[in-house]
């Protein structure tokens, strides 16, 4: 039954009084906050304060209450206020001007109104007004319940988003984003090795971020100034690869116009990364072995050796000790490339980079977009952090760039976040125009970033004339200069 003031008196039995909302809502956020949330209540009805400060404190909330508005509005300025309850029919000061004033000291503060008059036009002048909720008394304790746990998963989620922003402009310019131990460990084995000139070699799962790494040891390194060339082994076509990496000369072949210096020659000087490094072919393995035990080539069809200078690493996601015993891969090649081994970690084992990384995408996407999207909603979070990513960072840029795709404004809703698998939750499979669109601008990316930028080498091995390449890559705002010694989109921070 309705209390005279305007909601249920507290029953201690009652389902919903015996769980804590505001511990419900606890997830393994990096940064979630463990004490007690405060919420500050103003109302002019001394009677009405009283019995909901005892209501909100018997739910585990530390409570600060003022029957006063501008006293009230005081002591936002002096506690670390997590939610503000105030009525809207107030004689000295009424609710909007206190939700106004609220919110120029704390824009991200959320503000609940409470009413005995609660009409249509009020609900909407307060949501135009960017309250949080509204209630009209009488109201129930759940009502009450409902609307305080999630403004205060909102007010979590704010603080969090506080704390990524912070993190990203700290980290600004650096290759590796990362919160994690794990990473840090891993960033610091990569300061200490980089000013080596010995062969590196990446292990870890597919799309955990290799060639991320790989560039940032360049970074690190005294060639940070010479190309950095990252090649795909698996994805250049074998009647190609030869020709691909080491170049060839004019009349080599039927087609061969004009000399090529090949993708190794490209990064003389500089360093070489060589992913997928176990699909490399035998006969090709041979001719790298050569570039790394004396420190030349010979292009196809070409008469001489010509000298290289460059620091390669390599790396793959497969077993590749499995492949040396198989035979599918040199002994003395594999010795050759694992001088320095280092294991990239996956997604699942650095749970605490999830946020930063999903944020950093989202930035990223919400510019390329033009739309405000500020950040994730507390079920958008609670998505993120459950998954299980099985794969890893391109994984969780994918899903976070279909959310942005699907979010027009606002923040990042629950339903946003795709499912492992789908791509919107009402189908396993996107539709096919969306899909041929998607894989061809990754395809493009790919293939920009092999040729580092260059749109003669791009066409030639697209099999595509300069001027249609040019026309895809205005369709899907890709530009050439992008891939010049940028930071790449597809291995992840």
């Amino acid at each position: 039954m309705p209390h005279k003031h305007g909601f249920n008196v507290w029953n201690p039995c009652s389902t919903s009084m015996q769980k804590k909302p505001w511990k419900r809502m606890a997830r393994p956020y990096p940064e979630m906050r463990k004490t007690m949330p405060t919420i500050l209540i103003i109302d002019d009805d001394p009677d009405f304060l009283r019995l909901l400060g005892l209501w909100l404190e018997s739910e585990d909330y530390r409570v600060l209450s003022s029957n006063n508005p501008q006293q009230g509005l005081e002591l936002l300025d002096q506690e670390s206020v997590d939610l503000l309850i105030t009525d809207l029919r107030m004689p000295i000061m009424d609710g909007m001007a206190v939700l106004e004033a609220a919110q120029a000291r704390d824009p991200d503060l959320p503000v609940i109104l409470l009413t005995a008059h609660g009409t249509i036009p009020n609900a909407v002048e307060a949501m135009r007004a960017q309250a949080f909720g509204y209630l009209s008394k009488p109201f129930s304790n759940d009502e009450l319940q409902t609307l305080c746990t999630a403004a205060l998963a909102q007010r979590l989620a704010g603080r969090e988003l506080s704390k990524l922003r912070a993190d990203l402009r700290a980290q600004a310019g650096q290759s590796i984003l990362h919160r994690s131990p794990v990473m840090a460990s891993l960033v610091n084995e990569i300061t200490r090795i980089a000013t080596s000139q010995a062969s590196v070699f990446l292990s870890g799962e597919s799309g955990s971020g290799k060639e991320r790494v790989a560039r940032a040891i360049h970074e690190a390194s005294a060639r940070n100034d010479q190309p950095f060339v990252a090649v795909n082994c698996g994805a250049i076509p074998s009647e190609l690869a030869e020709s691909e990496l080491f170049g060839h000369v004019k009349g080599a072949f039927t087609g061969a116009t004009q000399d090529h210096i090949g993708l190794i020659r490209s990064a003389d000087h500089g360093t070489l990364f060589l992913d997928e490094i176990g699909d490399l072919p035998l006969a090709l393995q041979v001719k790298l072995l050569r570039v790394l035990q004396e420190g030349t080539l010979r292009p196809v069809g070409a008469k001489t050796e010509i000298s290289v200078d460059l620091r390669v690493i390599s790396a793959t996601h497969q077993d590749i000790h499995a492949l040396t015993t198989s035979g599918a891969f040199r002994e003395d090649l594999y010795y050759r490339l694992h001088v320095i081994p280092l294991r990239v970690p996956s997604l699942s084992e650095r749970p605490e980079d999830i946020l930063l990384l999903a944020q950093y995408f989202l930035d990223r996407e919400s510019q390329r977009l033009e739309r405000n999207i500020p950040g994730f909603s507390p079920e958008a979070m609670d998505k993120l952090m459950q998954r299980p990513w099985p794969g890893n960072v391109r994984e969780l840029e994918n899903a976070i760039t279909f959310a942005a795709a699907v979010t027009e404004k606002g923040w990042v809703s629950g339903e946003a976040i795709p499912d492992a698998g789908r791509q919107g939750g009402s189908s396993a499979f996107p539709p096919l125009q969306d899909a041929k669109t998607a894989f061809e601008r990754v395809y493009l990316e790919n293939l920009l970033r092999a040729t580092d930028g260059n749109i003669s080498r791009a066409a030639r091995i697209a099999g595509r004339h300069r001027t249609d390449l040019y026309k895809l890559m205005r369709k899907h705002g890709l530009a050439p200069q992008l891939f010049k010694n940028q930071e790449d989109r597809d291995e992840t921070p």
